[in-house]
C-alpha cells in the first residue's frame, strides 16, 4: 500500500495496476488483491500480459535463452524461467477473450496508447557544439579557414605534379558547399581537432581509413595524409549531396594514442557526452547448435559433427547450411533427438547471446547522454601502455612493452544503442581504432632519430623509390602492413611493382571477392592484373573514352570508384548518381539494376556509344561488382604500407628492431622476423644481463650493428627484466657474477623462476659460461640477495654499495659451486623453448644452403599434394620406438626445420633399413609422403638419408645474383672470376642479371660454363661474402 500511494503521488491519473492472466496458480491471487487495491485507492486498472517473447511457439527458445544466461540445463527442476507457454504478444482478440472489461481493464489499453505521443523515427543528425577560436562566429567560417590554409601549404607548388590551382579551388569549393548545405561543418572540425591532439602528444594517425580519403577538405584538415587529386579519389564516395547520412571517419591510432584521444576528448566535451558503444554478439549458426545441444544434453559428439557440417564462411546460416550440405540435412534428420536439437538450433541463432563494448565506437552527444541514448556502466576500461626502447626514466618508466588491462575498480558509461541504432539517433559516432603498424612506425622514426640525427616526415618521402619497390619485388615483407601473408608475397614477387599505383590496387585485389573471381579456367582477377602489367595479356579498354579511367590498373575495373567514373564519363550520370548506383551493384537487387541499366545504355547511346557495346561495358560493371574495392581505403593503406617499405629498406635495423617490439612474447613471430633481419645480413645477438634492454634494441659491434634480443623476450622473465635494467642502469657499472646480481636487485621483482630462465636462455653466459654451473648455485645466490634484500629494507646499506659505502668488490661475494658442463644439445633446447629460436646456433645451420636448395617441402606449409613424395631437411627433435601388431619395431618422432615442425611415422619396413638414421638431434633428409591433418604437417617416411651425403649427390648447379645497376658489382664480379678459377670442379655456374627496362625490371641469365666449381661449403661462403648471401644459391 506504500509503494501504490507512493507511485500515485508521483504519476497521479497516469498511475494504472494491472491484471494479467497466464493460466498459472497465482494469477486468480494476485488479480483478486490487485483489484482490492485498485478500488481502495481509486486507481484505474489495465490487462496487459507479462511478455518475455513474440510469439507462442517462442517458449521453448526463450527457456532455452534463460538456461544458456544461468549456466543450467533445460531438465532442471530450479530453472529460473517462466513457466507455461502463454508470456507471448497476444492478439487484440486474444486478450478480449481472457477480460470482460468489467473494469474497463481493456478499454484502458487505448487510453493508454493515446496518451503516448512519443513517435520513433530517425532523426536529422545533431552534431555536438565545436568549441571556436576567438576571431570567428560560426563552424561555416572557421572550417574555410583551415581549409584554405591547409592548400596554401600543401597545393603550393603544385604544378609540378601536373594539378592546377584552378583544380585545388574548384575541388575545395564543390567540396565545401556540400558539407555546409548538409551541415556537416563541425562533424568535421571535431574530427581535425582530435587527429591534430593524438599528433601534439606524439603519437601517429593512420593516412586515412575508407572513402574519408577521398576528401580534399578531410586532406587540407589534418584528417587525412592522401591527396585526393594525386590519387584520383571522389568526394561522393564518401558524402554523396543525394543522401543525408552522417558521413562515417573512421580514425586509425596508435593504441596508446587511441587511449589518449579518447580521454582528450572527455576533457573536451565533458563525462557527461561521452561514451563508449555497446557490441552486441548474436549467436551464429554453429554456435547455435552447440549451445542448444548444451541446454538439451545432446551427446558431445552428436553435437560435434553437427557443428562440424556448418561451412565455416562468412554469412552462413543454418537455413543456408541446410540447403547446400547433403550430408548436414539428413544427419540432422536422422532421430527426433537430433531434429530437435536443430529446431532448438533454429530458434535460437541470430539471437542476442551477451553484451560488449564495442572495440573502436565512441559517441559524443550536444548536451547530457542520459537526455539523448540509454545507458549502463561497464566495469570494463580501456588502457593501453606501451613503451619504446628509448624511453628510459630511471624514476618513472617502466621499460616493459606495456599491458593492456580491461579489468578495473572504475567504472566506463557505456551505450545501450549499438552502433547502427546510435545513427538511427542521429548521433555523432566516431571509430577510434588502434593499429599496431602505427606504434611501430613511431618507435621506427625515434629509433632513427636517436641513431641518425634525422626527423624524417613520411608525408615527405619519395613515392618512387626504387630500394622501396625492390622490397616488395622481392617479397621481404615481414613487418610491412597488410602485405606479409604468404599469399600476398607470391603475388608482389610475380607483380614486380614498380609504382604506387601497382601497390595500392594490390591492397584492393588481394581479397576473398577477386582471388575467387574466375576469368577462366586457371585465372582470378588478381592473375589477369598481373598478366596485363606484364604483357602477357593485351589491354582493353573496350573504348578510347574508358582509358584515362583503366589505364592505371591496365584495363581492370579493380575499385568502385572506377565504376562510378566509367558511368559518369559513358552512362553520363551525376557522380552521385553513380555513387548510388554503385551502392544497388553491391545489393544485387535485379528491378534496381534494370532501371540504372536502362538509363546507362540510354546514356551512352546519346552520345554516340553504341547499345551493344553500352550493355556490354555495364554488365562489366556489374560482375565486378562482386570483388570491386574503395580506392579510397586501398589508396591510405596502399601509402601506408609503402611507408613501412620505405622505413624498412633504408632504416632495416631500425624497422625491425621496433616490429620485433610490437611482437614481443609471440615466439613464432619472433622466430620469423628474426629470419628476415638475418636475410638483410642483420645478426640477432643473444639476450645479455649487462647489454640487453627489456626490450630488443640496436647495438653497434666492431662496426657493424646487430638487434640485440631484450629480457622481455624470454619466457617466465617478466618484470624481473625491468628489474635488472633498471637496475644496472642507477648503478652505472655491469654485473660481475651471479651474487653480484641478486645483491643488486629487489628479489620481490626476481623470483628463482625467472632467474633460471635467465640462466638457461645464455644471458648470464658474460658472467660465466657454464650454465650448469650457475643453476647450481641459484639458491646460494637468492639467499645471500635476500640478506642483502634485507639489509637495505632495514636501512643498513644501499642496493649498490658495500656497508662501507664503496661498491662490492670480488671478495664479499661466495664461492661458486662447481657442476659438469651442460651439453651443448641441451643448451640449444633450453635456448628455443624460452625465446622461440635458437640463439647460440641453429643445429640446422651448417646445412642451411642444403636445405633452401634441395628440401622440397618445408615445415610451416600447410597445403601438399596427396601421394607425392618430399623432400625434407631438418633436425630430429624427438623419437619414440613403437612396436606394429606383428611385434615388429617402427618409430613415431618429430622433426624441425628452419620454418617449423612435424610429426613423422616410419613404418617397419623402412625402419628396418634406415632406423639406425633415425636419432635425437640428427640432421637428416626425409623422403616422405605428407598429409595435414588438424591444422598439423604429418609425414610418412620412405627413406632417410645423412645430410652430409646430399649436397654430392643432388647439386646441379650455382646461381649467382647481379644487379647490373650498381656500379660496384664491377669490383665485385672480378673477384668472383678469380675464385672460381681457384677452386675448379665439376658444379656449373650461371649468372642471374637484373636489368631496368623502362618501369619493368627484366631478369637474363648468362652461363659460365667454361668454370665449373666445387661446390663445397668454403668455397659458397666466400662467394657469399663477395655477393651477399642473399645472392649466391646452389640448386638441386
Amino acid at each position: 500500500e506504500r509503494f501504490t500511494a507512493y507511485y500515485q503521488e508521483i504519476f497521479g491519473d497516469n498511475f494504472y495496476l494491472e491484471l494479467q492472466r497466464h493460466n498459472t496458480p497465482f494469477d486468480e491471487k494476485l488479480n483478486r488483491e490487485t483489484l482490492e487495491l485498485a478500488d481502495r485507492f481509486g486507481i484505474p486498472l489495465v490487462a496487459t500480459n507479462n511478455v518475455h517473447y513474440l510469439e507462442r511457439k517462442d517458449a521453448g527458445c526463450y527457456r532455452a535463452l534463460t538456461a544458456l544466461r544461468n549456466k543450467e540445463k533445460l531438465s532442471s527442476p530450479n530453472l529460473n524461467a517462466l513457466p507455461g507457454s502463454e508470456h507471448y504478444l497476444k492478439s487484440v482478440e486474444e486478450m478480449g477473450i481472457l477480460f470482460d472489461n468489467a473494469h474497463g481493464e481493456v478499454d484502458n489499453t487505448l487510453l493508454i496508447a493515446e496518451k503516448c505521443t512519443y513517435t520513433f523515427a530517425e532523426k536529422e543528425p545533431v552534431l555536438p557544439h565545436f568549441p571556436l577560436p576567438e576571431g570567428f562566429l560560426t563552424e561555416v567560417e572557421y572550417l574555410r579557414h583551415l581549409t584554405r590554409e591547409g592548400a596554401k601549404e600543401k597545393y603550393a607548388g603544385c604544378e609540378a605534379e601536373g594539378i592546377t590551382q584552378e583544380e585545388v579551388k574548384q575541388r575545395i569549393e564543390l567540396e565545401l558547399g556540400v558539407i555546409e548545405k548538409t551541415g556537416f561543418s563541425s562533424y568535421f572540425l571535431i574530427v581535425s581537432d582530435l587527429i591534430a591532439a593524438s599528433r601534439r602528444q606524439g603519437y601517429s594517425v593512420g593516412p586515412g581509413r575508407g572513402s574519408a580519403a577521398g576528401s580534399i577538405v578531410a586532406y587540407l584538415t589534418g584528417i587525412t595524409r592522401i591527396d585526393p587529386l594525386r590519387y584520383k579519389l571522389l568526394f561522393e564516395r564518401f558524402l554523396n549531396p543525394e543522401r543525408s547520412s552522417m558521413p562515417d571517419i573512421d580514425i586509425d591510432f596508435t593504441p596508446v594514442g587511441k587511449q589518449k584521444v579518447l580521454e582528450y576528448t572527455v576533457e573536451k566535451y565533458g563525462q557527461e557526452s561521452v561514451a563508449k558503444v555497446i557490441a552486441i554478439g548474436t549467436l551464429g549458426a554453429k554456435a547455435a547448435i552447440r549451445d542448444a545441444g548444451r541446454v538439451l544434453e545432446v551427446p558431445l559428439p552428436v553435437v560435434d559433427r553437427l557443428a562440424k557440417l556448418v561451412p565455416g564462411k562468412p554469412g552462413i546460416t543454418l537455413e543456408k547450411a541446410l540447403n547446400e550440405v547433403r550430408e548436414l540435412k539428413q544427419y540432422a534428420e536422422s532421430t527426433p533427438e537430433n531434429r530437435q536439437l536443430m529446431e532448438y538450433a533454429r530458434a535460437l541463432e541470430g539471437r542476442a547471446r551477451n553484451v560488449s563494448m564495442h572495440a573502436g565506437a565512441v559517441v559524443i552527444t550536444d548536451g547530457p547522454l542520459e537526455e539523448q541514448v540509454p545507458l549502463y556502466v561497464s566495469n570494463k576500461i580501456e588502457t593501453e601502455v606501451r613503451k619504446y626502447a628509448d624511453e628510459i626514466d630511471l624514476e618513472e618508466e617502466e621499460l616493459s612493452k606495456g599491458k593492456s588491462s580491461d579489468e578495473s575498480e572504475e567504472k566506463q558509461v557505456v551505450t545501450q544503442f549499438d552502433k547502427n541504432w546510435i545513427e538511427t539517433a542521429g548521433l555523432l559516432k566516431i571509430d577510434y581504432l588502434g593499429l599496431e603498424t602505427l606504434a611501430v612506425i613511431d618507435e621506427t622514426l625515434k629509433l632513427i632519430k636517436r641513431r641518425h640525427g634525422i626527423d624524417i616526415d613520411l608525408e615527405k618521402v619519395p613515392m618512387n623509390d626504387r630500394k622501396t619497390f625492390r622490397i616488395f619485388q622481392d617479397g621481404k615483407m615481414a613487418g610491412i602492413f597488410q602485405f606479409e601473408s604468404s599469399g600476398m608475397q607470391s603475388y608482389m614477387t610475380r607483380l614486380q611493382p614498380t609504382q604506387i599505383g601497382d601497390i595500392i590496387a594490390m591492397s584492393a585485389l588481394y581479397r576473398p571477392g577477386a582471388l575467387n573471381a574466375r576469368i577462366d579456367e586457371k585465372r582470378n582477377a588478381v592473375d589477369l592484373f598481373v598478366d596485363r602489367k606484364h604483357g602477357r595479356e593485351e589491354i582493353d579498354y573496350m573504348h578510347p573514352m574508358l582509358e584515362d579511367i583503366l589505364k592505371e590498373t591496365y584495363g581492370v575495373i579493380v575499385y568502385q570508384e572506377q565504376v562510378m567514373q566509367i558511368s559518369q564519363v559513358m552512362g553520363c550520370f551525376s557522380l552521385a548518381k553513380a555513387d548510388n548506383l554503385r551502392k544497388a551493384m553491391g545489393k544485387k537487387k535485379p528491378e534496381i539494376m534494370e532501371k540504372y541499366k536502362a538509363d546507362f545504355v540510354q546514356g551512352a547511346v546519346g552520345i554516340g556509344v553504341h547499345d551493344t557495346l553500352a550493355t556490354r561495358v555495364f554488365e562489366l560493371m556489374a560482375e565486378f561488382a562482386g570483388y570491386g574495392f574503395n580506392k579510397s581505403h586501398s589508396a591510405a593503406y596502399g601509402v601506408l604500407a609503402y611507408w613501412t617499405g620505405y622505413l624498412k629498406a633504408h632504416y632495416t635495423i631500425e624497422f625491425m628492431t621496433a616490429i620485433l617490439n610490437s611482437e614481443i612474447g609471440d615466439t613464432d613471430r619472433m622466430k620469423h622476423l628474426t629470419d628476415e633481419a638475418k636475410s638483410f645480413g642483420i645478426t640477432t645477438l643473444p639476450p645479455s644481463i649487462n647489454k640487453s634492454d627489456a626490450l630488443f634494441s640496436v647495438e653497434d659491434v666492431s662496426g657493424h650493428s646487430a638487434i640485440r634480443v631484450g629480457l622481455s623476450a624470454i619466457k617466465q622473465v617478466g618484470g624481473a627484466a625491468r628489474a635488472v635494467v633498471t637496475s644496472r642502469l642507477r648503478r652505472k657499472r655491469d654485473f660481475q657474477n651471479l651474487f653480484d646480481l641478486t645483491a643488486s636487485i629487489d628479489l620481490r621483482l626476481m623470483n628463482r623462476k625467472a632467474l633460471e630462465c635467465l640462466i638457461l636462455s645464455g644471458a648470464l653466459d658474460e658472467l660465466d659460461p657454464h650454465r650448469a654451473k650457475l643453476l647450481t648455485n641459484i639458491d646460494k645466490a637468492i639467499k645471500f640477495g635476500q640478506m642483502r634484500n634485507r639489509s637495505v629494507t632495514l636501512g643498513q646499506c644501499g642496493f649498490f654499495t658495500a656497508e662501507e659505502g664503496v661498491p662490492l668488490e670480488e671478495e664479499h661475494f661466495p664461492e661458486m659451486d662447481q657442476a659438469d658442463a651442460m651439453p651443448e644439445s641441451e643448451k640449444l633446447l633450453h635456448e628455443k623453448k624460452l625465446v622461440g629460436f635458437y640463439l647460440s646456433r641453429h643445429p640446422l645451420s651448417p646445412f642451411r644452403r642444403d636445405w633452401l636448395a634441395f628440401a622440397t617441402l618445408h615445415l610451416n606449409e600447410k597445403e601438399v599434394v596427396p601421394a607425392k613424395q618430399y623432400k625434407v631437411i631438418g633436425i630430429i627433435v624427438s623419437i619414440k620406438p613403437y612396436q606394429d601388431r606383428k611385434g615388429k619395431q617402427m618409430l613415431f618422432g618429430s622433426i624441425e626445420d628452419f620454418t617449423g615442425k612435424a610429426d613423422f611415422t616410419v613404418f617397419a619396413s623402412v625402419y628396418e633399413h634406415f632406423g639406425h638414421l633415425m636419432k635425437p638431434e640428427e640432421v637428416v633428409m626425409l623422403v616422405a609422403e605428407a598429409e595435414v591433418s588438424g591444422g598439423m604437417l604429418k609425414l610418412l617416411v620412405r627413406e632417410v638419408i645423412p645430410v652430409r651425403k646430399v649436397r654430392s649427390a643432388m647439386v646441379r648447379k650455382v646461381i649467382l645474383k647481379v644487379d647490373a645497376d650498381e656500379l660496384s658489382q664491377i669490383e665485385k664480379l672480378s673477384k668472383v672470376k678469380k675464385l672460381c678459377e681457384q677452386s675448379k670442379g665439376g658444379t656449373p655456374v650461371d649468372f642471374e642479371v637484373k636489368v631496368q627496362s623502362g618501369e619493368n625490371i627484366e631478369t637474363m641469365t648468362l652461363f659460365a660454363r667454361s668454370t665449373p666449381i666445387d661446390a663445397e661449403e668454403g668455397v659458397i661462403e666466400k662467394l657469399e661474402e663477395i655477393l651477399g648471401p642473399d645472392n649466391v644459391r646452389i640448386t638441386g
